[in-house]
């Protein structure tokens, strides 16, 4: 069986060297070689290779740290650093970090034949050992998922989502060891939605980021009685100058061998800190609300991952968060114009229903069943629960019905009544029979002057899905039939849309004001409604 390889090597002429010597020392399949480390990790995470050969001058992260993360990530991935140093200083460095060997180059082919060869028997003697271990031991500490929850600018629910993502999981699951990690460093708010009373932050690890151990880490983690872990930020705003990029990977990698699930609010700003935690984590959420501000953030912050070279768009899952169906922008709208791609789940607008549950620091209180089985669906799209398949939390059962029933308190002298009641009613009959057309009247021309607000209403709607259509550079047609998709049957015949000719600066929609009802007849009055229309890149 040929062994899965992954070369991480921007030098062109190096790796077609390795290409070569591999091909003739072993049977492999090289199946991609990475220019940056953060395409290696993508790599070893999508192939789980036996062999990762890695070039000590790799960038940006340094090679040793990368080495070590992977080590941590996919146990039976060897790896062997390629150096031009062969002094036994870089040996104990690589070795330190988690690598099998160095190679050195010049490269020679029996020292090539005989590395590769025995990492090849070891993966191979791993890869056994964790399938024979059992799912449960498989999925173990040491492997733990890492996803990073960020969003797209403040205000947006980041750290509701991370938080209630965390606290569902553990709910759902109870054996499950699962840690959310505040990294809004200067502005975290999770102590804010959960009561927790810590003295350890952070920033302590990070001062000893040198010497941790996973005792330290653990030390440093709060436990809340509803069995969630917390890592938070420090309380002293001048601590947070510790909390570097280096220490957050060797926190993160020990954070790997002692639970199942991390998440990391990692705040909305994109700072070195947040792209550390971006690049080494499983999954990215980048957080959105439903308008056009959030989603210009999200490009600018997707562009920025980019640019460092931490994360690609296409990597990242876009979260709608605040969603009610009437907003201008819509979950389709959202998906067209986001970079990445959006997540099938949607959370819901739910107004003041978080307030009361956030101002007890107490996510338990919030029995709002949409909300937890959206988050529960979120965890299912990211594959935060493996192979289990529990309901979603039901609200709970209220505390008791009010009795029904009927109590005959008919009193004696029955006919007597009886018959007052009957002449009673006889002249109420006629004095009714006066009213009702000055009733019916009063009626026909409320109800009209609501139609007529409702098609306001409408032509509103209309015009702001036309504005949509023009921003997005559709043509008229398809601009007049996302307008009319927002129109009521029977009033689309008598809708016109028109555009500015010249630049497409303004859309403006006219409709006929229905009589008594909509598809029955028209007024002569006529609705119009213009919006301005935003051109998106």
């Amino acid at each position: 069986m040929a062994g899965i390889v992954v070369i991480g090597c921007a030098d062109q002429s190096l790796a077609y060297e390795l290409r070569s010597q591999l091909a003739e020392a072993a049977e492999v399949e090289v199946v991609g070689v990475a220019e940056t480390t953060t395409e290696l990790t993508a790599m070893v995470v999508q192939h789980d290779p036996n062999l990762v050969l890695v070039h000590d001058q790799l960038g940006p992260e340094p090679v040793h740290q990368v080495v070590r993360d992977l080590s941590l990530r996919r146990p039976a991935a060897v790896s062997i650093v390629v150096s031009s140093d062969s002094e036994p200083e870089a040996l104990g460095a690589a070795m330190d970090a988690g690598a099998r060997g160095v190679l050195a180059y010049p490269l020679s082919f029996a020292d090539v034949q005989l590395r590769v060869v025995n990492a090849l028997d070891w993966s191979r003697h791993m890869m056994t050992l964790l399938a024979h271990s059992g799912p449960d031991e498989a999925n173990a500490r040491g492997r733990a998922t890492v996803v990073a929850v960020t969003g797209s600018k403040g205000g947006v629910g980041t750290s509701t989502v991370a938080t209630h993502l965390a606290w569902d999981v553990k709910r759902e699951v109870p054996s499950y060891k699962v840690l959310l990690v505040d990294l809004d460093l200067e502005k975290g708010d999770v102590t804010s939605l959960v009561e927790a009373r810590y003295r350890t932050s952070i920033a302590d690890l990070s001062k000893v980021a040198q010497d941790l151990s996973v005792r330290t880490v653990a030390d440093a983690v709060f436990e809340h009685e509803s069995g969630l872990h917390l890592l938070l930020p420090p309380q002293d705003v001048r601590d947070v100058e510790w909390v570097t990029p280096a220490a957050i990977r060797q926190i993160v990698a020990l954070l790997r061998q002692q639970y199942d699930l991390v998440i990391v609010d990692a705040g909305a700003h994109v700072t070195p800190v947040q792209a550390a935690v971006v690049e080494i984590a499983d999954e990215v959420v980048s957080v959105v609300t439903p308008d056009l501000i959030s989603m210009r953030a999200l490009r600018r912050n997707l562009g920025w991952w980019e640019s460092l070279a931490v994360r690609k768009p296409e990597t990242v899952h876009v979260l709608l968060n605040r969603q009610s169906r009437l907003d201008e922008v819509q979950p389709e709208t959202v998906r067209r114009l986001s970079p990445s791609p959006l997540l099938g789940t949607v959370l819901p607008d739910l107004g003041r229903k978080l307030q009361t549950a956030s101002n007890s620091r107490s996510p338990e209180i919030l029995t709002d069943t949409g909300w937890w089985k959206a988050l529960r669906g979120v965890g299912r799209e990211l594959g935060l629960v493996r192979d289990l398949a529990q309901p979603a939390p039901d609200a709970p059962a209220p505390a008791g019905e009010a009795a029904t029933g009927s109590l005959d308190l008919a009193p004696v002298g029955r006919r007597a009544t009886r018959s007052a009641r009957r002449g009673d009613r006889g002249s109420a009959s006629v004095d009714l029979l006066g009213v009702i057309p000055w009733l019916a009247l009063v009626c026909l021309i409320a109800w009209q002057l609501g139609v007529a607000g409702m098609t306001y209403v409408w032509t509103g709607h209309a015009a702001s899905a036309a504005a949509r259509s023009v921003s997005l550079q559709e043509t008229l047609p398809e601009t007049r039939a996302a307008a009319a998709e927002r129109m009521p049957s029977g009033m689309r015949s008598a809708m016109s849309v028109e555009t500015s000719p010249v630049d497409a600066s303004w859309v403006s929609v006219r409709t006929n004001v229905p009589l008594v009802a909509p598809g029955v007849f028209s007024t002569p009055w006529q609705v119009r409604i213009d919006r301005r229309v935003v051109i998106e890149p």
